[in-house]
Protein backbone atom coordinates (compact mmCIF):
# COMPACT_ATOMS: atom_id res chain seq x y z
CA UNK A 1 0.00 0.00 0.00
CA UNK A 2 1.62 3.28 -1.24
CA UNK A 3 1.92 6.14 1.54
CA UNK A 4 2.42 9.66 1.19
CA UNK A 5 3.11 11.62 4.08
CA UNK A 6 1.59 15.08 4.84
CA UNK A 7 3.42 18.74 5.89
CA UNK A 8 1.94 19.52 8.93
CA UNK A 9 2.55 22.94 10.93
CA UNK A 10 1.38 22.63 14.81
CA UNK A 11 -0.75 25.04 16.04
CA UNK A 12 -0.09 27.55 12.39
CA UNK A 13 -1.44 27.70 9.40
CA UNK A 14 0.28 25.71 6.59
CA UNK A 15 0.96 22.14 5.26
CA UNK A 16 -1.87 20.20 5.30
CA UNK A 17 -4.48 22.50 6.82
CA UNK A 18 -4.43 24.46 9.42
CA UNK A 19 -4.25 23.81 13.21
CA UNK A 20 -5.57 25.24 16.24
CA UNK A 21 -4.29 23.99 19.97
CA UNK A 22 -4.88 24.68 23.11
CA UNK A 23 -2.24 25.25 25.26
CA UNK A 24 0.67 23.86 23.37
CA UNK A 25 3.48 25.93 22.15
CA UNK A 26 5.37 23.61 19.54
CA UNK A 27 7.77 26.22 18.56
CA UNK A 28 10.17 26.32 15.22
CA UNK A 29 10.79 22.31 15.39
CA UNK A 30 7.29 21.51 14.98
CA UNK A 31 7.54 21.05 10.94
CA UNK A 32 8.92 17.99 10.31
CA UNK A 33 8.82 16.46 6.96
CA UNK A 34 9.39 12.85 7.20
CA UNK A 35 7.21 12.70 10.58
CA UNK A 36 4.37 15.32 10.36
CA UNK A 37 3.23 15.91 13.80
CA UNK A 38 -0.10 17.32 15.47
CA UNK A 39 1.03 19.03 18.88
CA UNK A 40 -1.87 18.49 21.49
CA UNK A 41 -1.60 18.90 25.75
CA UNK A 42 -4.46 18.66 28.05
CA UNK A 43 -6.24 21.76 27.35
CA UNK A 44 -7.24 19.71 23.72
CA UNK A 45 -6.75 21.02 20.26
CA UNK A 46 -8.06 20.95 16.88
CA UNK A 47 -6.36 19.84 13.20
CA UNK A 48 -8.22 20.65 9.93
CA UNK A 49 -6.64 19.42 6.72
CA UNK A 50 -7.20 21.22 3.48
CA UNK A 51 -9.36 18.45 2.38
CA UNK A 52 -11.91 18.82 5.06
CA UNK A 53 -10.02 16.04 7.17
CA UNK A 54 -10.01 17.31 11.12
CA UNK A 55 -9.04 16.04 14.40
CA UNK A 56 -11.11 17.33 17.07
CA UNK A 57 -8.69 16.69 20.51
CA UNK A 58 -11.04 17.32 23.98
CA UNK A 59 -10.01 18.58 27.34
CA UNK A 60 -8.79 15.98 29.15
CA UNK A 61 -8.33 13.84 26.14
CA UNK A 62 -4.50 13.80 27.40
CA UNK A 63 -2.99 14.73 30.04
CA UNK A 64 0.93 15.83 28.63
CA UNK A 65 1.79 17.30 25.34
CA UNK A 66 1.88 14.87 22.54
CA UNK A 67 2.86 14.64 19.13
CA UNK A 68 0.53 13.00 17.16
CA UNK A 69 1.67 11.41 13.23
CA UNK A 70 -0.94 11.98 10.51
CA UNK A 71 -0.10 9.96 7.22
CA UNK A 72 -2.48 10.28 4.35
CA UNK A 73 -2.60 6.53 2.16
CA UNK A 74 -3.31 7.01 -1.05
CA UNK A 75 -4.44 3.75 -2.38
CA UNK A 76 -8.45 3.38 -1.58
CA UNK A 77 -9.82 0.64 0.13
CA UNK A 78 -12.56 -1.68 -1.78
CA UNK A 79 -15.59 -0.03 0.05
CA UNK A 80 -13.81 3.69 0.52
CA UNK A 81 -15.70 6.81 -0.19
CA UNK A 82 -13.18 9.62 0.81
CA UNK A 83 -9.87 9.41 1.50
CA UNK A 84 -7.60 7.32 4.19
CA UNK A 85 -5.40 8.27 7.12
CA UNK A 86 -3.21 6.64 9.27
CA UNK A 87 -2.32 8.20 12.61
CA UNK A 88 0.47 7.50 15.44
CA UNK A 89 1.94 6.92 17.21
CA UNK A 90 1.40 2.72 17.52
CA UNK A 91 -0.06 2.86 20.98
CA UNK A 92 -1.61 5.91 21.62
CA UNK A 93 -4.92 5.88 23.14
CA UNK A 94 -7.02 8.64 24.35
CA UNK A 95 -8.67 9.22 27.75
CA UNK A 96 -11.49 10.85 26.14
CA UNK A 97 -12.23 9.92 22.18
CA UNK A 98 -11.15 12.27 19.56
CA UNK A 99 -13.71 13.45 17.15
CA UNK A 100 -12.58 12.56 13.40
CA UNK A 101 -14.44 14.41 10.48
CA UNK A 102 -13.71 12.46 7.32
CA UNK A 103 -14.70 13.81 4.12
CA UNK A 104 -16.59 11.78 1.68
CA UNK A 105 -15.03 12.18 -2.03
CA UNK A 106 -16.79 9.32 -4.03
CA UNK A 107 -17.77 10.69 -7.44
CA UNK A 108 -21.49 9.70 -8.01
CA UNK A 109 -22.75 9.57 -11.54
CA UNK A 110 -25.67 11.59 -10.56
CA UNK A 111 -25.43 14.36 -7.60
CA UNK A 112 -27.41 12.87 -4.71
CA UNK A 113 -29.07 15.52 -3.90
CA UNK A 114 -30.37 17.78 -1.54
CA UNK A 115 -32.10 15.08 0.92
CA UNK A 116 -29.54 12.26 0.10
CA UNK A 117 -26.43 11.11 1.67
CA UNK A 118 -24.64 7.10 1.57
CA UNK A 119 -24.76 4.85 4.29
CA UNK A 120 -21.18 5.77 4.95
CA UNK A 121 -19.03 4.84 8.34
CA UNK A 122 -16.25 5.48 10.10
CA UNK A 123 -13.44 2.15 9.81
CA UNK A 124 -10.54 1.80 12.03
CA UNK A 125 -7.38 -0.56 12.41
CA UNK A 126 -4.99 -1.05 14.36
CA UNK A 127 -1.78 0.54 12.87
CA UNK A 128 0.00 -2.58 10.55
CA UNK A 129 -3.38 -4.80 10.68
CA UNK A 130 -6.16 -4.79 7.71
CA UNK A 131 -8.78 -6.08 10.62
CA UNK A 132 -11.35 -3.17 10.38
CA UNK A 133 -14.30 -2.43 12.18
CA UNK A 134 -17.23 0.12 11.92
CA UNK A 135 -16.73 3.46 14.46
CA UNK A 136 -19.99 2.93 16.71
CA UNK A 137 -20.64 7.36 16.42
CA UNK A 138 -21.93 7.80 12.56
CA UNK A 139 -23.13 11.02 11.00
CA UNK A 140 -22.93 11.49 7.63
CA UNK A 141 -23.57 14.12 4.98
CA UNK A 142 -23.38 14.24 1.55
CA UNK A 143 -19.77 16.22 2.40
CA UNK A 144 -18.40 14.35 4.59
CA UNK A 145 -18.50 11.42 7.92
CA UNK A 146 -18.28 12.19 12.14
CA UNK A 147 -16.96 9.48 14.17
CA UNK A 148 -15.14 9.28 17.04
CA UNK A 149 -11.98 7.26 18.45
CA UNK A 150 -10.10 6.00 21.52
CA UNK A 151 -7.17 5.34 19.87
CA UNK A 152 -4.93 5.96 16.81
CA UNK A 153 -4.70 3.67 13.83
CA UNK A 154 -5.64 3.79 9.90
CA UNK A 155 -9.08 5.41 9.14
CA UNK A 156 -11.66 5.70 6.19
CA UNK A 157 -15.02 6.67 5.43
CA UNK A 158 -16.69 3.33 3.39
CA UNK A 159 -20.01 1.87 2.87
CA UNK A 160 -20.74 -1.70 4.58
CA UNK A 161 -21.17 -3.93 1.53
CA UNK A 162 -24.38 -6.08 0.90
CA UNK A 163 -23.83 -9.85 2.31
CA UNK A 164 -24.06 -12.30 -0.58
CA UNK A 165 -26.40 -15.29 0.42
CA UNK A 166 -25.98 -16.76 -3.59
CA UNK A 167 -24.07 -16.36 -6.38
CA UNK A 168 -23.82 -16.50 -9.98
CA UNK A 169 -27.80 -17.63 -10.76
CA UNK A 170 -29.11 -16.65 -14.49
CA UNK A 171 -31.71 -13.93 -13.40
CA UNK A 172 -32.62 -14.34 -10.04
CA UNK A 173 -36.15 -12.54 -9.78
CA UNK A 174 -38.68 -13.02 -7.55
CA UNK A 175 -38.54 -12.91 -3.65
CA UNK A 176 -40.29 -14.00 -0.52
CA UNK A 177 -40.21 -14.61 3.28
CA UNK A 178 -41.06 -15.80 6.09
CA UNK A 179 -39.43 -16.58 9.70
CA UNK A 180 -37.07 -18.77 8.88
CA UNK A 181 -36.11 -18.53 4.84
CA UNK A 182 -35.62 -16.72 2.20
CA UNK A 183 -37.29 -17.76 -0.63
CA UNK A 184 -36.06 -16.78 -4.44
CA UNK A 185 -36.84 -17.89 -8.01
CA UNK A 186 -33.82 -17.97 -10.74
CA UNK A 187 -32.53 -19.95 -13.85
CA UNK A 188 -30.37 -21.71 -11.63
CA UNK A 189 -26.70 -21.60 -11.51
CA UNK A 190 -24.26 -22.93 -14.97
CA UNK A 191 -24.01 -25.85 -12.67
CA UNK A 192 -27.68 -26.63 -12.11
CA UNK A 193 -29.18 -24.27 -15.45
CA UNK A 194 -31.77 -26.82 -16.83
CA UNK A 195 -31.43 -27.39 -21.03
CA UNK A 196 -34.45 -24.97 -21.69
CA UNK A 197 -32.78 -21.90 -20.77
CA UNK A 198 -36.22 -20.51 -19.86
CA UNK A 199 -37.06 -22.99 -17.18
CA UNK A 200 -35.68 -22.15 -14.02
CA UNK A 201 -36.31 -23.51 -9.64
CA UNK A 202 -37.79 -22.62 -6.40
CA UNK A 203 -35.32 -21.78 -3.73
CA UNK A 204 -34.43 -21.11 -0.35
CA UNK A 205 -32.07 -20.38 2.14
CA UNK A 206 -31.54 -19.54 5.76
CA UNK A 207 -30.60 -15.88 6.35
CA UNK A 208 -26.89 -15.41 7.08
CA UNK A 209 -26.06 -18.64 5.32
CA UNK A 210 -24.87 -19.38 2.00
CA UNK A 211 -26.95 -23.20 1.74
CA UNK A 212 -29.21 -22.65 -0.86
CA UNK A 213 -31.43 -25.95 -1.55
CA UNK A 214 -33.68 -26.47 -4.40
CA UNK A 215 -37.24 -26.61 -3.58
CA UNK A 216 -38.76 -27.56 -6.71
CA UNK A 217 -37.92 -29.92 -10.53
CA UNK A 218 -37.11 -27.32 -13.44
CA UNK A 219 -40.47 -25.29 -14.12
CA UNK A 220 -41.02 -22.72 -16.69
CA UNK A 221 -39.77 -19.47 -16.07
CA UNK A 222 -40.66 -18.41 -12.30
CA UNK A 223 -41.14 -15.11 -11.86
CA UNK A 224 -42.82 -14.36 -8.79
CA UNK A 225 -43.57 -15.53 -4.97
CA UNK A 226 -45.26 -15.31 -2.12
CA UNK A 227 -45.27 -17.89 0.46
CA UNK A 228 -47.86 -18.50 4.19
CA UNK A 229 -47.33 -21.02 6.94
CA UNK A 230 -47.48 -24.14 4.93
CA UNK A 231 -46.64 -23.34 0.71
CA UNK A 232 -44.55 -21.21 -1.52
CA UNK A 233 -46.51 -19.72 -4.21
CA UNK A 234 -45.57 -18.82 -7.38
CA UNK A 235 -45.60 -17.74 -10.72
CA UNK A 236 -44.93 -20.39 -13.68
CA UNK A 237 -44.68 -18.41 -16.41
CA UNK A 238 -44.30 -20.13 -19.49
CA UNK A 239 -42.34 -17.53 -21.28
CA UNK A 240 -45.68 -16.44 -22.71
CA UNK A 241 -45.85 -19.62 -24.50
CA UNK A 242 -49.25 -21.57 -25.40
CA UNK A 243 -47.58 -24.66 -26.05
CA UNK A 244 -46.08 -24.33 -22.12
CA UNK A 245 -49.29 -22.59 -20.49
CA UNK A 246 -48.79 -20.25 -17.95
CA UNK A 247 -49.85 -21.04 -14.08
CA UNK A 248 -49.99 -20.48 -10.67
CA UNK A 249 -48.33 -23.20 -8.45
CA UNK A 250 -47.49 -23.89 -5.29
CA UNK A 251 -44.67 -26.01 -3.24
CA UNK A 252 -45.17 -27.46 0.62
CA UNK A 253 -42.65 -26.42 2.80
CA UNK A 254 -42.56 -29.64 4.51
CA UNK A 255 -42.93 -32.35 1.52
CA UNK A 256 -42.03 -30.18 -1.15
CA UNK A 257 -44.83 -31.62 -3.13
CA UNK A 258 -45.67 -29.65 -6.36
CA UNK A 259 -49.25 -28.54 -7.35
CA UNK A 260 -50.85 -26.86 -10.12
CA UNK A 261 -53.33 -24.58 -8.77
CA UNK A 262 -54.64 -23.15 -12.45
CA UNK A 263 -53.79 -22.84 -15.61
CA UNK A 264 -54.71 -19.74 -17.44
CA UNK A 265 -53.12 -16.45 -19.33
CA UNK A 266 -49.57 -15.40 -18.44
CA UNK A 267 -49.53 -15.51 -14.56
CA UNK A 268 -46.72 -12.07 -13.99
CA UNK A 269 -47.59 -11.79 -10.18
CA UNK A 270 -49.18 -13.12 -7.11
CA UNK A 271 -50.01 -12.22 -3.38
CA UNK A 272 -52.15 -13.46 -0.74
CA UNK A 273 -53.89 -13.64 2.34
CA UNK A 274 -55.08 -16.07 5.25
CA UNK A 275 -58.17 -17.55 2.48
CA UNK A 276 -57.56 -16.23 -1.01
CA UNK A 277 -54.19 -15.77 -3.38
CA UNK A 278 -54.71 -12.92 -6.11
CA UNK A 279 -52.52 -12.79 -9.36
CA UNK A 280 -51.66 -10.73 -11.91
CA UNK A 281 -52.69 -11.88 -15.36
CA UNK A 282 -50.34 -9.93 -18.67
CA UNK A 283 -52.30 -11.84 -21.47
CA UNK A 284 -55.64 -11.29 -20.61
CA UNK A 285 -54.86 -7.87 -18.21
CA UNK A 286 -56.87 -9.36 -15.25
CA UNK A 287 -56.36 -9.33 -11.18
CA UNK A 288 -57.80 -12.64 -10.14
CA UNK A 289 -58.96 -13.79 -6.88
CA UNK A 290 -59.00 -18.05 -6.07
CA UNK A 291 -59.10 -19.98 -2.36
CA UNK A 292 -55.36 -20.85 -1.01
CA UNK A 293 -55.89 -24.28 -2.23
CA UNK A 294 -57.39 -23.95 -6.07
CA UNK A 295 -60.78 -23.39 -7.34
CA UNK A 296 -62.12 -21.29 -10.09
CA UNK A 297 -60.49 -18.31 -10.30
CA UNK A 298 -62.44 -14.65 -9.85
CA UNK A 299 -61.74 -11.74 -11.89
CA UNK A 300 -61.62 -8.62 -9.44
CA UNK A 301 -60.18 -6.51 -12.18
CA UNK A 302 -59.94 -6.39 -15.82
CA UNK A 303 -58.45 -3.86 -18.22
CA UNK A 304 -55.44 -4.06 -15.42
CA UNK A 305 -52.78 -3.57 -18.52
CA UNK A 306 -49.24 -5.79 -17.38
CA UNK A 307 -49.92 -6.47 -13.29
CA UNK A 308 -46.38 -7.37 -12.56
CA UNK A 309 -46.37 -5.90 -9.38
CA UNK A 310 -49.12 -6.00 -6.58
CA UNK A 311 -49.50 -4.80 -2.85
CA UNK A 312 -52.53 -5.55 -0.75
CA UNK A 313 -53.51 -4.41 3.24
CA UNK A 314 -56.54 -5.62 5.01
CA UNK A 315 -59.51 -4.84 2.13
CA UNK A 316 -57.70 -4.13 -1.19
CA UNK A 317 -55.15 -5.07 -3.62
CA UNK A 318 -53.26 -2.55 -5.38
CA UNK A 319 -50.87 -2.31 -8.78
CA UNK A 320 -49.04 -0.86 -11.13
CA UNK A 321 -49.92 -1.39 -15.36
CA UNK A 322 -46.28 -0.87 -16.38
CA UNK A 323 -46.11 0.50 -19.68
CA UNK A 324 -49.57 -1.25 -20.83
CA UNK A 325 -51.68 1.71 -19.40
CA UNK A 326 -48.84 3.84 -17.47
CA UNK A 327 -51.50 3.64 -13.89
CA UNK A 328 -51.66 2.83 -10.06
CA UNK A 329 -54.79 0.79 -9.52
CA UNK A 330 -56.48 -0.35 -6.57
CA UNK A 331 -59.29 -2.51 -6.70
CA UNK A 332 -61.61 -4.09 -3.12
CA UNK A 333 -60.70 -7.89 -2.64
CA UNK A 334 -64.56 -8.24 -1.89
CA UNK A 335 -64.93 -6.97 -5.69
CA UNK A 336 -65.97 -3.68 -7.30
CA UNK A 337 -65.09 -1.07 -9.09
CA UNK A 338 -61.81 -0.37 -9.79
CA UNK A 339 -59.83 2.88 -8.77
CA UNK A 340 -57.14 4.59 -10.81
CA UNK A 341 -54.88 6.59 -8.36
CA UNK A 342 -52.32 7.65 -10.74
CA UNK A 343 -52.20 8.00 -14.25
CA UNK A 344 -49.81 9.30 -16.91
CA UNK A 345 -46.94 7.56 -15.26
CA UNK A 346 -43.46 6.87 -16.12
CA UNK A 347 -43.96 2.93 -17.11
CA UNK A 348 -44.63 2.15 -12.74
CA UNK A 349 -43.40 -0.77 -11.09
CA UNK A 350 -42.67 -1.67 -7.98
CA UNK A 351 -45.66 -0.74 -5.73
CA UNK A 352 -46.08 -0.76 -1.49
CA UNK A 353 -49.08 0.61 0.61
CA UNK A 354 -49.48 1.23 4.57
CA UNK A 355 -52.32 2.95 6.07
CA UNK A 356 -52.47 6.55 4.44
CA UNK A 357 -50.41 6.22 1.17
CA UNK A 358 -50.09 4.51 -1.89
CA UNK A 359 -46.21 4.48 -3.14
CA UNK A 360 -44.60 3.56 -6.29
CA UNK A 361 -41.76 3.47 -8.53
CA UNK A 362 -41.02 4.83 -12.38
CA UNK A 363 -38.55 2.49 -14.24
CA UNK A 364 -39.07 5.37 -17.19
CA UNK A 365 -38.53 8.54 -15.28
CA UNK A 366 -37.29 7.34 -12.22
CA UNK A 367 -39.65 8.89 -9.69
CA UNK A 368 -40.29 7.55 -6.67
CA UNK A 369 -43.91 8.80 -5.48
CA UNK A 370 -46.98 8.13 -3.05
CA UNK A 371 -50.80 9.44 -3.50
CA UNK A 372 -53.43 9.14 -0.46
CA UNK A 373 -55.15 6.00 -0.86
CA UNK A 374 -58.49 7.51 -0.83
CA UNK A 375 -57.39 10.12 -3.68
CA UNK A 376 -55.20 13.10 -4.84
CA UNK A 377 -52.06 14.57 -5.84
CA UNK A 378 -49.22 12.92 -6.11
CA UNK A 379 -46.03 13.66 -4.47
CA UNK A 380 -42.24 13.09 -5.28
CA UNK A 381 -40.36 11.17 -3.05
CA UNK A 382 -37.08 10.78 -4.26
CA UNK A 383 -36.06 11.47 -8.41
CA UNK A 384 -33.61 8.19 -9.47
CA UNK A 385 -32.47 6.86 -12.76
CA UNK A 386 -34.91 3.63 -13.43
CA UNK A 387 -36.89 2.79 -10.11
CA UNK A 388 -37.27 -0.72 -10.05
CA UNK A 389 -38.13 -2.73 -6.90
CA UNK A 390 -40.01 -0.99 -3.81
CA UNK A 391 -40.87 -2.20 -0.24
CA UNK A 392 -42.04 -0.61 2.79
CA UNK A 393 -40.77 -1.41 6.13
CA UNK A 394 -42.32 0.92 9.42
CA UNK A 395 -41.75 4.68 8.43
CA UNK A 396 -38.98 3.54 6.16
CA UNK A 397 -39.45 2.66 1.83
CA UNK A 398 -36.70 0.57 0.45
CA UNK A 399 -35.96 1.48 -3.36
CA UNK A 400 -33.96 -0.03 -6.27
CA UNK A 401 -32.51 1.75 -9.02
CA UNK A 402 -31.80 0.25 -11.70
CA UNK A 403 -29.46 2.91 -13.72
CA UNK A 404 -27.27 5.78 -13.17
CA UNK A 405 -25.25 4.73 -9.79
CA UNK A 406 -27.01 1.25 -9.79
CA UNK A 407 -28.20 1.74 -5.79
CA UNK A 408 -30.28 0.71 -3.27
CA UNK A 409 -32.10 3.79 -1.21
CA UNK A 410 -33.82 3.77 2.39
CA UNK A 411 -36.44 6.75 2.36
CA UNK A 412 -37.29 7.55 5.27
CA UNK A 413 -40.83 9.45 5.08
CA UNK A 414 -41.22 10.78 8.50
CA UNK A 415 -37.81 13.51 7.97
CA UNK A 416 -37.85 13.29 4.00
CA UNK A 417 -34.51 12.32 3.93
CA UNK A 418 -32.73 9.21 1.35
CA UNK A 419 -29.63 6.78 2.53
CA UNK A 420 -27.96 5.44 -0.58
CA UNK A 421 -26.99 1.95 1.08
CA UNK A 422 -25.39 0.26 -1.79
CA UNK A 423 -23.70 0.89 -5.09
CA UNK A 424 -23.33 -0.78 -7.77
CA UNK A 425 -25.70 -3.31 -7.88
CA UNK A 426 -25.86 -4.77 -11.25
CA UNK A 427 -29.96 -4.42 -11.71
CA UNK A 428 -31.75 -4.76 -8.80
CA UNK A 429 -35.03 -5.76 -9.59
CA UNK A 430 -36.97 -6.90 -6.28
CA UNK A 431 -36.46 -5.91 -2.80
CA UNK A 432 -38.06 -7.21 0.32
CA UNK A 433 -37.70 -5.98 3.94
CA UNK A 434 -39.45 -8.25 6.26
CA UNK A 435 -40.01 -7.18 9.88
CA UNK A 436 -37.52 -7.85 11.89
CA UNK A 437 -34.82 -8.94 9.39
CA UNK A 438 -32.48 -7.75 7.06
CA UNK A 439 -33.16 -6.34 3.73
CA UNK A 440 -32.81 -8.31 0.55
CA UNK A 441 -32.63 -7.87 -2.90
CA UNK A 442 -31.80 -9.47 -6.14
CA UNK A 443 -29.09 -8.39 -8.70
CA UNK A 444 -30.05 -9.68 -12.44
CA UNK A 445 -26.62 -9.57 -13.60
CA UNK A 446 -25.30 -8.08 -15.98
CA UNK A 447 -24.88 -11.74 -18.20
CA UNK A 448 -26.70 -14.96 -17.22
CA UNK A 449 -25.14 -16.41 -14.08
CA UNK A 450 -24.10 -13.48 -12.93
CA UNK A 451 -27.28 -12.39 -10.52
CA UNK A 452 -26.80 -12.76 -6.89
CA UNK A 453 -29.38 -12.99 -3.96
CA UNK A 454 -28.08 -10.72 -1.04
CA UNK A 455 -29.04 -9.18 2.38
CA UNK A 456 -28.40 -5.66 3.84
CA UNK A 457 -28.18 -4.91 7.52
CA UNK A 458 -30.32 -1.39 7.50
CA UNK A 459 -32.88 0.44 9.75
Amino acid sequence: MKRTSFMVLACVAGGLGSVSCGGADAGDDATQETEPQFSVDAQGGVFTGDDGFKIEVPPGAVSAATELTIESIEDAREGAVGPTYRLGPEGQTFAKPIKLTLPITVELEAELGENTVLDAYGFSAPTGSDLFTPLERHEVSAAELITETSSVGTFYAGMIPAGVMASQHAYPMALAADETYLYFASGGTEATAPADSNDGYIYRVKPGTTEVEAMTAADPDPKALWVNASHVYWASGGDNDPVIPSALKRVDKSTLEMETLVEIGYVLSVTGDESSVYFGDGDGHNIYKMPLDGGAPVVLAADAGAPEYLAQDAENIYWTGGATTNKVYKVAKAGGDVTVIAENEGEPAGIAVDAQFVYWANTGDGGVFKAPIAGGAKTLIYQGGSMGGLALRGSTLFSTDMSRNRSVQAHDLASNSTVVLALGQHFAWRILAPEGQDVFWTNGGDYRFEGQIVSYRAP
